[in-house]
């Protein structure tokens, strides 16, 4: 299968409109060091009552206490971790950027991925879905979901990020739309059929996947 033709059919699948809709870029940089080794539920949950405390914003969240920061994050898991991360980012954007998230994110895509790249807690496809989500860049996740799925389909076979990233960048000429669209895409076909064992039955690919059998 190619890769247009699978962004194709999953876009005839799903609906992916309003995935990862965020108030601000700080919001997306929060839910990004959230998601890490949990549930987008436990993230959305722990999102929202940072948003009624008012801590969405560089200044409140770098002044917070930190015990407080933990409690709401705690969902998340890792809550300890987590909850100093969000602070020290806090306080990086306040001290760096004048608290203003999109100086940071401001600039050549390759720049502002190293700096992200260079702040605790932040690797990757971390720094990645900032770029691709908070900054609108063409930028791919080559999240575990994304290996499975572009492996499993015949689309590239590869367990490397970077190959992945680069393959999947080529193919759809770096378009900030289409590389968000078809990581939410390949995200909402892992959780329903793409698992680690799959429901290749009830799969919308099924016919044109390169799987031939389920293990």
């Amino acid at each position: 299968m190619e890769l247009t033709r699978l962004l194709e059919l999953l876009r005839g699948t799903y609906d992916v409109q309003d995935w990862w809709r965020t108030e601000s870029p700080f919001e997306v940089m929060v839910g990004a060091i959230l998601t890490q080794q949990t549930t987008w539920e436990s993230v959305a949950r722990a999102l929202e009552q940072l948003r009624q405390k008012g801590l969405l914003d560089v200044d409140e969240m770098a002044s917070a206490d930190l015990q407080h920061l933990e409690a709401i994050v705690r969902p998340c898991g890792f809550y300890r971790q987590k909850a100093k991360r969000l602070k020290d980012l806090a306080r990086y954007i306040a001290d760096r950027h004048g608290s203003d998230p999109m100086s940071l994110l401001s600039g050549p895509t390759d720049t502002i991925r190293k700096e992200l790249l260079s702040l605790d807690g932040i690797g990757k496809e971390t720094a990645d879905a900032i770029l691709v989500f908070g900054a609108g860049r063409a930028k791919f996740m080559s999240a575990a979901y994304s290996a499975r799925v572009l492996g499993r389909t015949g689309v590239f076979c590869s367990e490397d990020y970077d190959e992945i990233q680069s393959f999947v960048e080529a193919g759809l000429r770096s378009s900030p739309k289409q590389l968000r669209d078809l990581y939410a895409l390949i995200v909402k076909l892992s959780r329903e059929v793409c698992r680690p064992i799959p429901s290749c039955a009830r799969c919308a690919l099924a016919e044109e996947c390169g799987r031939s059998t389920v293990q």
